[in-house]
């Protein structure tokens, strides 16, 4: 088992590029951050570290970490993940947490607790869902429309920081107007409009290895039970896949049982188990 540790995105898109499009979807949040970051749409640190792990010659799993964040993983063997893992903790590489693919991240967090001792805490328990055939979500009031920049920068910026502090309180805080301007300079915010009024949220990323992945979904809470959510993840999907994306993805939090069954209504079905540990 060989580990390779990239500090350009550019360097690890082209060492792991057939791996990414033979699994394009547990490696999609690596795949989207290491392409923009390599065309500058969003800026990294010299903490940085892309990964790919191989086996005989081939990429098997890929990895990413983006200090504060934690480690994510793609799916890989498990002695692809426990050689990850003592790579790094030769490193020296300090980890809040892993997440990612659930047999991966576990295989993983094993064998850093041989090597470093410690245990861990599950924050999240996670689903992958890939598109398989848009449906028409039920009928809600109001229409679909791109978040417009400067307009819009205050609203998607304080509803970043909403979903954040509601949905993943545990993840580093971010410049959520950095954040909203970014997203609205790339047209990947999909708002919903009622009565005049915005009403709901869903953002898309980039196309990394054919794959957008729709999220944060969010909708205030003076505006939810009236299908608002479906719909505007629906249309945060349709523009994902006009904008030139082959399949369309989304992660969702296994204790929120409502959200999953929307997301199968207008389409989409699961991939596979993901979770997030944190270290402690």
């Amino acid at each position: 088992m060989k580990v390779e540790v990239h500090r350009d995105p550019r360097d690890f898109l082209r060492a792991s590029g057939e791996f990414l499009s033979e699994d394009p979807w547990s490696s999609s949040v690596v795949a989207s951050v290491a392409e923009r970051m390599a065309v500058g749409a969003e800026p990294g640190s010299g903490e940085d570290i892309f990964i790919s792990v191989e086996d005989e010659g081939l990429v098997v799993g890929v990895a990413m970490h983006t200090p504060p964040h934690a480690l994510f993983l793609s799916r890989m063997p498990a002695v692809a993940a426990e050689g990850l893992a003592q790579d790094l903790a030769r490193r020296g590489r300090q980890l809040p947490g892993v997440n990612g693919a659930q047999d991966s991240t576990s295989a993983f967090a094993r064998a850093w607790f041989q090597l470093t001792g410690g245990r861990s805490r599950l924050v999240r328990a996670l689903r992958l869902y890939r598109l398989h055939a848009l449906a028409a979500p039920r009928a809600a009031a109001g229409h679909p429309a791109a978040a417009r920049a400067p307009e819009d920068i205050e609203l998607v910026s304080r509803w970043l920081r909403e979903f954040h502090d509601e949905a993943t309180p545990q993840a580093p805080p971010l410049d959520w107007s950095a954040v909203a301007r970014r997203r609205l300079a790339g047209g990947d915010v999909q708002l919903w409009w009622d009565g005049g009024l915005e009403v709901a949220m869903a953002c898309f990323s980039r196309t990394a290895a054919a794959v957008s992945r729709v999220g944060p979904v969010y909708t205030p809470p003076q505006f939810r039970r009236r299908g608002y959510g479906a719909a505007v993840t629906a249309a945060a999907a349709r523009a994902a896949l006009l904008a030139g994306s082959r399949d369309v993805v989304l992660y969702t939090d296994l204790a929120n049982p409502t959200s999953n069954s929307i997301y199968v209504a207008i389409g989409f079905r699961p991939d596979h188990d993901a979770q997030e540990l944190r270290f402690i």
